[in-house]
């Protein structure tokens, strides 16, 4: 029987077990939010856990309960969207990682599954440091799950560069792969996105720039990108590349932390 990853299924007594072995935790961070007219609207929450669940199963890590509420105020004009504010979600997401902390976890990673989180998870890896590192000695890592295996996916890629931003190719594969039951690809019919200049996997210029944010009464379908060339095949090599960027970089890391001690 494959031993038990998740945290909520879980018995106290387990999670001991597991910080006495001195293993990683893994905090998904997802989002509630508007993703088409074909996919649902946990998408990055399921996707978010289900890197998780596979890199832990990986390299023996354990993953806490995802957080299934994240900062998704471009798309609040759509229906379904539920976003929290930017302070809301970091004091979130560090009550979470200082809760861990404080029960013994020594290593972190907060894995984000939806783009704007990102930046919000960097501030809050930083102030747990900032915060307890003079009672308690631990690393945590922040890192969006499409960021280390960005070359590998953008190799694989049949849409051009923009098509991977919100339900576009990457995540409509995805899902294709994974809940192909949850995705309606024939309502795509006659919608045409537009490309972005942030691509998920695409080398790009490192700025952020934010314009207006989309409307569905203007006629957006609440999508970035291209998501008719998706296909499950796709999804299970863009999964796979993930992964194993994943396994290289978080290996690395706990090497280096274990060297420090």
């Amino acid at each position: 029987m494959t031993q038990e990853v998740r945290m909520e299924r879980m018995t106290q007594n387990e999670i001991e077990a597991v910080i006495e072995e001195n293993r990683l935790v893994i905090i998904p961070t997802g989002a509630t939010e508007a993703h088409g007219p074909h996919m649902p609207t946990d998408t990055d929450t399921h996707q978010a856990g289900h890197i998780s669940y596979l890199l832990a199963q990986r390299i023996g890590a354990v993953v806490a309960p995802t957080v299934n509420y994240g900062v998704s105020k471009t798309f609040e004009n759509f229906p379904g969207t539920i976003s929290l504010s930017i302070p809301l979600y970091q004091e979130l997401v560090y009550e979470v990682g200082m809760a861990l902390v404080k029960m013994g976890f020594k290593n972190l990673l907060i894995l984000n599954g939806n783009r704007p989180n990102g930046t919000a998870n960097d501030a809050v890896a930083r102030r747990l440091q900032d915060d307890l590192d003079n009672n308690h000695d631990f690393m945590v890592t922040a890192v969006s799950y499409w960021e280390p295996g960005a070359a590998a996916i953008h190799e694989m890629r049949k849409s051009q560069v923009g098509g991977m931003g919100h339900a576009g190719e990457y995540e409509t594969s995805f899902q294709l792969a994974t809940r192909p039951d949850l995705v309606k690809m024939d309502r795509l019919k006659g919608v045409h996105a537009p490309l972005v200049g942030w691509d998920l996997v695409a080398p790009m210029v490192p700025v952020r720039t934010y314009g207006k944010r989309p409307r569905p009464t203007k006629g957006h379908a609440a999508i970035f990108g291209n998501p008719h060339v998706a296909t499950a095949e796709s999804g299970k090599a863009f999964i796979a590349a993930t992964v194993d960027a994943m396994v290289d970089m978080m290996t690395n890391l706990q090497g280096s932390y274990e060297e420090r001690k």
